[in-house]
Parts: C-alpha cells; structure tokens; sequence
C-alpha cells in the first residue's frame, strides 16, 4: 500500500513538474520574443520544437546505454523509438515500422560479447541511460538560464526540451516498474540489493554471451538455465528464462520437455509485457506447429502474429513461418520458399550460436517435407 501511494505520489510531481516547466518556456519565450515574431508563429514554433527535441531527448536516452554498452564489452543489436526499430540484422542495420506500447518510448537491446563479469557490465549498461538524460537535462537548464542570450531558433529547439528532458531523467531514475519495462532506477535497486530476478536477467547475459561466443543453447552449462530460486510467475525474467529454456530443450532434442515448457510458456503469456508479447508467442506458435502439431491452436494464433511475423523478415520469424505452411497449411513449396530464406540469414546471422540452433531447427524441417515426421 504504501508503495503504490510513493509511486502515486512520485508520477503526480512529475506530471506537475513538467506542466509547470512547459508553462515558463512558453511565458519566457513570448515574453521575450514576441515583438520580434508574430504570436502564432511563436506558439507554433514552440509547439514543433518541443515536439522534435522531446525525440531527440528520448534518443540521447537510449544513445546513452548504447554508448555505456559498447564501452562494457556489449554490441548493438536493436534500438526503438516510438513506432521505429533500428537493428542488427545478417551483418547490417535494418529499419521496420510497428506499433509500440504507450509506456515505452524507447529501449536498446545490446547484447554481450561473453560472460565475463556481467553484473558489473550490466550495472554500467543500465547507468548509461541515467547519465545521458542527465546531461540532456543539464544541458537544457543552462540553455533557459542563458535565454534572454540567444537566438528564437536555439531557444524552441532546446529549451522546449526541458519538459521531456526533466520526465525522462526523473522518471527513469524512480525506483518503479511499468506495465512493459523496469525504469533505469528499477533496475538499479535491483542489481544493487541482488534481488533473484535480477540476477536471473545476468543469468540471460550470460547465455547471451555464450550464444555470441558460438555455442548452441544445450551447449551452454545447465545452471544457467536452472541454477537460481524459483520466481513467481509473473516475473518477467522468469518468462524471459522459461524461454531460453524452450530452446535449450529444442536444441538438446528434448521434445517431452520442449513441450513441458511451452505449455508453461503459454500458461504466462497472460504476463508478458506487450512490449515482448508477439516475440514469445511466435516461439509458441513454432512448438504448437512442430512439436506439438496442434494445428487447431497452431491456426488460432497465426493471424495475430503474421503481420508482425512477415514484417520482422528475421531468421527466426522466416522459421517459424516455413513450420506453420509445412504442419499446419501442408504447403510444402511454400515452406521450402521460407526455409530457403531463412537458410539465407542464418549464414550472414551474427551471433554464431543462434545461427548454429537455428540450422539444426531448419535441417529437421527439411528433413519434415521428405519424410512427414515432427521435430
């Protein structure tokens, strides 16, 4: 109780902090500009710069776990803002365009390199964000303190960032979680106390390093996957790791209990942040058509997820289409067409280990279309 009446509390400031901070950019930039530009103009042009800089502001964020990343022994592998996806894909940077949760504006995904000292590396990560939104806020204070000094052009492209600037840095320093993602500030507390859920998400690093380093996810030591306390359901970690899980029996060719953990899978989707929801329930889909050969459930899932699916046009989501024509439509040219794409990417896939797991997956589909058997 206590809690939620501190976060209350927290987001009512920051919401007042921010209308009081956009009413003195706007009060001081027509106090001072108005006898030089017309007052619709003036508004106007506040209005569109704070809109840009405000995007530029949620850039620096991100840029700023990006920058802290590839210092720590991480590689870039994705970067979201508002409906914009930046990523790594077979060797080069790819742009798609999908709808994202209103509580995020934006996120990067780095992976590691190795399993080295990953806490430290992770701590360094989350820092990052904090520390680039606080230069960003910094930066805009000093420019409104300084703006009776400047120019009508500086003055809406900067100062009118203050709003955004200052909800950025503060909210993302609170210690909370939201509906999709932990704040920088969550994740901290979280790290800092070694709470089991957080350290179960350097667990994940780890596997992640191990799968850039080349190793397959059955190759990778079983503590990783097992080795910490239970969490409760839903925890998003736990979700996260239930998924490796998945693919850790996949690989192994532990079909009793790939289908163990896809049931529990989808027992937690119902938890899964909409942020990562159609990530994990295309792997779902992919069991429910390969290994389960559920195609009633398998045809019941397919329409929510095919846009997303045919417009990722990644190795896995390629995979994952070739299984629903090959078990589910019975088309099996349009599952060779597919399986030929993904082949494809998994030559040009950058993180070795994923590209090793998915050509095992891709060679029993093909072996599938000659011989009608399940994985």
């Amino acid at each position: 109780m206590m809690r939620r009446f501190l976060e209350g509390a927290a987001k009512a400031f920051d919401i007042a902090v921010v209308v009081v901070l956009a009413g003195i950019v706007i009060y001081l930039g027509y106090e001072h500009y108005y006898a030089q530009i017309d007052s619709v103009v003036l508004i106007f042009s506040l209005v569109l710069g704070g809109l840009i800089s405000s995007l530029v502001c949620c850039v620096f964020h991100e840029l700023g776990h990006i920058v802290f990343g590839l210092a720590s022994g991480f590689r870039f592998n994705s970067l979201r803002i508002g409906p914009l996806k930046i990523f790594r894909d077979e060797g080069k940077l790819r742009c798609t365009f999908k709808e994202i949760p209103e509580t995020v504006a934006g996120a990067a995904e780095m992976l590691p390199r190795n399993a080295d000292n990953l806490y430290t590396k992770y701590l360094i990560v989350t820092i990052g964000g904090l520390t680039f939104s606080f230069l960003f806020l910094l930066a805009a204070v000093l420019t409104l303190y300084f703006y009776a000094r400047i120019p009508f052009v500086a003055y809406a492209l900067v100062c009118s960032s203050l709003p955004c600037a200052f909800h950025l840095f503060f909210y993302n320093a609170l210690p909370f979680s939201s509906e999709d993602l932990d704040t920088d500030g969550a994740l901290l507390r979280g790290l800092i106390k070694k709470e089991t859920s957080y350290l179960t998400a350097v667990n994940i690093l780890a596997v992640e390093g191990y799968l850039y380093q080349g190793f397959s996810p059955s190759e990778i030591e079983q503590k990783l996957y097992f080795g910490l306390p239970q969490l409760p359901e839903d925890d998003f970690n736990f979700i996260l790791l239930t998924n490796y899980r998945l693919m850790y029996y996949l690989d192994g060719g532990d079909i009793e209990n790939a289908v163990r953990a896809c049931d529990r899978l989808e027992s937690l989707l119902e938890y899964v942040p909409s942020y990562y929801f159609d990530d994990i329930a295309s792997d779902i889909l992919f069991c429910e058509c390969a290994v389960k050969g559920n195609a009633d459930v398998a045809r019941e899932m397919y329409p929510s997820l095919e846009k997303y699916l045919r417009i990722e046009d990644t190795l896995q989501s390629r995979r994952i289409l070739a299984a629903y024509e090959l078990y589910v439509n019975g088309d099996k040219l349009a599952a060779l067409r597919e399986l030929n794409a993904a082949e494809e990417k998994a030559e040009k896939c950058w993180v070795a280990g994923i590209a090793k797991y998915e050509k095992k997956l891709i060679a029993c589909l093909r072996a599938d279309i000659a011989d009608v058997h399940h994985i």
